[in-house]
């Protein structure tokens, strides 16, 4: 599958995020051309695991999301309610 864009909200604000889809229901999330890190189904089918930036290969070909407080609102996080928002908004995209 080819990558995707999608529209999230977050702690209150509307992102637009890159989702390039790996193997086995995995994705990577991009926010400004950054790698935030990754998310993937879990076992039950209803809930989003988040992978860390640290956690992906080292090899991986794009550069990282750096958090700029000066410009970026609110920071990305993939844990927690950031990481559902986002694995039901690939849900939604996908159909």
């Amino acid at each position: 599958m080819d990558p995707f864009n999608i529209i999230v909200k977050l702690d209150g604000q509307k992102f637009d995020l890159n989702i390039h889809p790996e193997e086995a229901a995995t994705y990577k999330v991009l926010y400004n051309g950054g790698l935030v890190g990754a998310i993937t189904l879990g076992n039950d089918g209803e809930t989003w695991n988040a992978i860390s930036v640290r956690e992906l290969a080292p090899e991986v070909e794009v550069p990282m999301y750096e958090y700029n407080g000066a410009k970026d609102d609110v920071r990305i996080i993939l844990e927690g309610n950031h990481a559902q928002e986002i694995g039901k908004a690939i849900a939604a995209y996908r159909g």
